[in-house]
């Protein structure tokens, strides 16, 4: 998603009654607020993230609602993200002088912070009734990433994960089989052995890596394990699951020789060499595909990340929320669901712009146009985790990258870079802990 999909992530349900409903696939019945009426005058300003394509959704979405409302001012405030803390900060400030917005745009990496700052609102008193339909379009797990204490903060509208990008050409032209979607650790190897060739600038790599944290994650949790222990209070670091998957890594670029260095490529160029050949296969969500389009690129597929211990991958969703500074709270329901609607999901999927967050939808034709295997998108959700998404997300991403920077430069071994990293990371979550975030 550009880099903003990169990662969406998470929370925990939605009240104690909520959580047995969901599990036998109801949604909670509660009365749903009464809609405003159609001659309501007032204004409506949304903080929001995105690219050109989601910018031309959002205008559409505005649109619509604009027909129920015509004489609601509908202002799109585009907020860039150099990350999630700075982009947290920038709706603080705001908020704080006086100008806060009344529907909030968040990503998972987002999320616990802008909960714990009650930035954004239960929305449990929206959400059943004839609303309740929405809920029940929604994956359980996508739902859960954003509800912390039994209460839902936001309504998921689109999400990403990781998955293996091979190159169908380069395949053929090789004369290998794609990858078997129960493929191992081990089956990956081979054939990142199998497609590497040539020397200098005519080399082809087997594999290029998603070199940043979200691209790295399923390494972690194929292999049981993550950087952070399941409260997300801790790290987990010292683990030597942990260990083993860093070592693969590092291994793909100095032992087989299968992946160009990770620190000489921006990951946005990694896809750029995936569709010119220089690379068979790389790790990406449904993001790149916008790239591949532009590009007139078609010629690639997608198969599940393979496994170690399991299988497994992450997510991360984007969502929207109420702002608890807004006056508008029923009016801006209203937007909520225009912006989560099946329409706009519809527009976002014939973009390619990420995985919609409704199952009707990405099982539609414009979501499954291409490429052959685009239903093992949503699919992923049975084997997916939340990308770990503490209120110090960025702190934790910062800390993981350097030390795993230092290792990759092979500055230092792996284990002295991660016991140096699990010292620094455990000072930061005890620090995270006595602010009671």
């Amino acid at each position: 998603m550009t880099r903003k999909f990169r990662g969406f992530q998470w929370g925990r349900l939605i009240v104690t009654a909520a959580v047995f409903a969901f599990s036998q696939g109801r949604v909670p019945v509660v009365a749903a607020a009464n809609a405003p009426s159609a001659s309501t005058k007032a204004e409506l300003v949304l903080f929001d993230f995105g690219d050109a394509n989601d910018k031309q959704v959002r205008d559409a979405t505005i649109v619509r609602f604009n027909k129920r409302y015509p004489n609601v001012k509908v202002t799109d405030q585009f907020t860039p993200i150099t990350s999630w803390a700075d982009y947290i900060d920038k709706l603080v400030t705001q908020v704080a002088s006086g100008k806060a917005p009344d529907l909030i745009h968040i990503a998972t990496e987002g999320a616990q912070l802008s909960i714990s700052k009650h930035l954004v609102i239960p929305l449990d008193e929206f959400t059943g009734g004839s609303n309740g339909t929405i809920l029940s379009e929604i994956d359980l797990a996508l739902l859960k990433s954003f509800t912390m204490d039994d209460k839902l903060y936001l309504i998921p509208e689109a999400w990403n994960n990781m998955m293996i990008y091979y190159n169908t050409k380069v395949f053929k032209d090789a004369g290998i089989s794609p990858p078997a979607e129960d493929w191992t650790w081990d089956d990956f190897l081979m054939l990142a052995k199998r497609l590497t060739s040539g020397e200098g600038p005519d080399k082809r790599y087997g594999f290029g890596i998603p070199y940043f944290n979200f691209g790295l994650t399923p390494f972690w949790y194929s292999n049981g394990t993550s950087v952070l222990k399941k409260e997300l209070k801790e790290s987990n670091l010292t683990d030597p699951k942990f260990l083993e998957a860093v070592k693969f890594i590092r291994g793909l670029v100095y032992e087989s020789k299968v992946s160009p260095d990770p620190a000489n490529t921006d990951p946005n160029a990694v896809f750029q060499l995936f569709a010119t050949g220089k690379i068979a296969m790389t790790g990406g969500g449904h993001w790149p595909m916008q790239v591949f389009k532009a590009n007139g690129f078609n010629d690639y597929d997608v198969v599940p990340w393979p496994k170690k211990a399991e299988q497994k991958t992450d997510f991360g969703a984007a969502g929207w929320g109420i702002s608890s500074k807004t006056k508008q709270k029923e009016l801006a329901w209203e937007l909520v669901k225009e912006l989560v609607s099946e329409e706009s999901e519809r527009q976002a999927a014939g973009l390619g712009v990420a995985i919609p967050a409704r199952r009707s939808v990405a099982e539609s034709r414009e979501f499954l146009t291409h490429p052959e295997h685009a239903a093992l998108f949503y699919k992923s959700l049975t084997h997916a985790a939340p990308v770990q998404a503490p209120a110090n997300y960025a702190e934790v991403e910062r800390i993981l990258m350097r030390h795993l920077g230092q290792v990759m430069a092979n500055e230092v071994t792996p284990e002295d870079g991660l016991k140096a990293a699990d010292q620094e990371l455990a000072e930061a979550m005890k620090q995270q802990e006595a602010e009671g975030q």
